[in-house]
């Protein structure tokens, strides 16, 4: 049984042991025994109040490679000191700490920062240190943990912070000209800012159908009520829109796996395509058949030209994960009919499953500018018809991505 357990018995026994044979030594030593456990045991149980332990990273988003300094600081807001403490905190693998040696963590993906030393009354200690990611990601700051024990070291105790803050490392973008696209025109001749465009989200009424409506125009409710087929009008729109989708795919079938390298590249390849296009003023939207950490919630954001919305969409190709919600035809054919006319839509794809080639020859044949970057050979360009197809996956090697 450990002293801390029982020093409350031991003591006893050596007083009453004293006093029957009548030596004053063995009950002081009793006394002694009593008052350091009972000192010990009230220090331990108020170690940690007071205490704090913070980190402060320097930035939130930050593209790979940048450096981002972080900040610990270990409070102590009370009279009784720490005699001794060593903190850890986790911090995941991707996330590279310069000059530092970090212990291994029996977490997959993580490791450990640790110090050591003693903080005295109302002392706070500070450490900075610098990451630098290697890869983009949604990647983990923390937990932490505090373990530190009375001056005898006789009741030892641990402080967890099981909270986490979050580093969002945005993918690598390169230049059009990088990803062996014409600068002026990578995607065709550009439609001037004054024409208009049919916004399906806005109607603006009804009139009799005529041949060569699309079949999505038809107001079918409002055709019963009058006997005669009637089409939706919809006000024009001058905003020049550009979807950008990703298919997260790189295997046939999930249960083969992925290839890392190829998914990288795709997700570069949009995140490239997403700031030229929010440099030329378009209205950039993002889809692809994946879900963000921690949510059951597909990823996808309307066309919008805030400020605001290129930083959305680097958040949300920096969490694309592997794991898909589908595959990504079906996930265009729910947006098809929010699609304005004349919108350019880039597919971004290391694979082309035969679906996927139905959905976007169709969005070409209902009027939409349609182009396919192609990251990898995989991709048969004759397959698409009139969709004009480019493989980056050369170029994309050439400007220094991962092959």
């Amino acid at each position: 049984m450990p002293f801390r357990d029982a020093w409350l018995l031991i003591g006893g026994l050596l007083v009453l042991a004293g006093f029957g044979a009548a030596e004053p030594a063995i009950t002081g030593t009793g006394f002694v025994v009593i008052l350091v456990g009972g000192v010990g045991r009230y220090w331990g149980r108020r170690l940690f109040d007071g205490v704090h332990l913070r980190r402060t990273p320097g930035e939130r988003r930050v593209f790979i490679g940048e450096e981002v300094a972080l900040g610990v600081e270990l409070e102590n807001r009370k009279l009784l000191p720490l005699p001794w403490f060593e903190w850890r905190l986790g911090v995941a693998d991707s996330l590279a700490v310069e000059n530092e040696n970090l212990a291994a963590a029996v977490v997959p993906g993580r490791s450990w920062i640790v110090r050591r030393g003693a903080l005295g009354w109302w002392e706070r200690r500070t450490w900075n240190f610098t990451l630098r990611p290697a890869e983009r990601g949604y990647h983990s700051l923390g937990p932490a943990t505090i373990r530190s024990a009375d001056l005898l070291g006789l009741f030892p105790r641990n402080l967890d912070d099981p909270a986490e803050d979050h580093l969002t490392v945005f993918p690598r973008v390169f230049s059009l000209r990088e990803l062996g696209l014409p600068a002026d025109r990578p995607f065709g001749e550009r439609r001037g800012g004054n024409r208009l465009y049919e916004d399906p989200l806005r109607v603006a009424g009804l009139r009799d159908y005529r041949p060569g409506d699309p079949m999505r125009r038809i107001d079918w409710k409002a055709t019963a009520r009058r006997g005669d087929l009637q089409s939706r009008v919809y006000d024009p729109s001058a905003t020049q829109q550009m979807y950008i989708m990703l298919n997260i795919d790189t295997m046939a079938h999930s249960w083969e796996g992925y290839l890392k390298d190829e998914l990288e590249r795709a997700v570069s390849v949009a995140a490239s395509v997403a700031v030229w296009a929010a440099g030329e003023r378009f209205s950039v939207g993002l889809l692809a058949n994946g879900a963000y950490p921690n949510a059951d919630r597909p990823i996808r954001l309307a066309p919008s030209r805030s400020r605001e919305q290129i930083t959305r969409v680097l958040e949300a190709l920096a969490v694309v994960q592997p794991l898909t919600t589908g595959d990504l035809a079906s996930a265009i054919r729910r947006e098809a009919g929010r699609l304005p006319m004349g919108s350019t839509i880039v597919v971004v794809a290391s694979l082309m499953p035969a679906p996927l080639v139905g959905v976007i020859t169709r969005l070409h044949d209902e009027g939409h500018r349609v182009h396919v970057l192609a990251t990898s050979r995989r991709i048969d360009g004759a397959s698409l018809g009139p969709v004009p197809v480019v493989n980056v996956g050369q170029a994309f090697e050439r400007a220094g991505a991962p092959a």
